[in-house]
């Protein structure tokens, strides 16, 4: 549980140490008992404290990670930054940038798909062979 707090991090310690005990407990029942009911009870208390176990390691998760960033953190903030350099802020920039791109890709994807019926039965002619669904 890296980051996490501590609180939360002591109680999973205090809950892993008392579950610890109990199984303990119930091992050592379960070792000494003849009784096939009594048996049956220690095995149901064993299940139950696995069912405490799975639930305490979800609760501890739900905790958010604290807010503040380590050094490498920002650092690899600032790496990633550099990467998005040409992005325009402007939504209306964007969305012509993504228009101009998505349709780029388009076409790309048409020449493609034409270059793959014209080598689908060995002629060079748009449309003489293949399917012109996308695989």
């Amino acid at each position: 549980m890296a980051g996490r707090s501590d609180e939360v991090r002591d109680w999973s310690a205090t809950l892993q140490t008392r579950l610890q005990a109990k199984m303990d407990t119930l091992i050592a029942a379960f070792e000494i008992s003849t009784d096939p009911a009594e048996r049956a009870q220690i095995e149901k208390d064993a299940r139950a404290c696995g069912v405490f176990a799975r639930s305490t390691k979800a609760v501890a998760t739900m905790v958010p990670e604290p807010k503040a960033k380590p050094a490498a953190d920002e650092a690899a903030d600032d790496d990633e930054a550099s990467m998005h350099d040409g992005i325009p802020d402007d939504p209306e920039e964007l969305q012509a940038a993504l228009v101009a791109r998505f349709t780029r890709f388009a076409e790309l994807l048409e020449l493609k798909r034409r270059d793959d019926e014209g080598a689908g039965d060995g002629r060079d002619e748009p449309g003489a062979g293949g399917s012109t669904t996308p695989a």
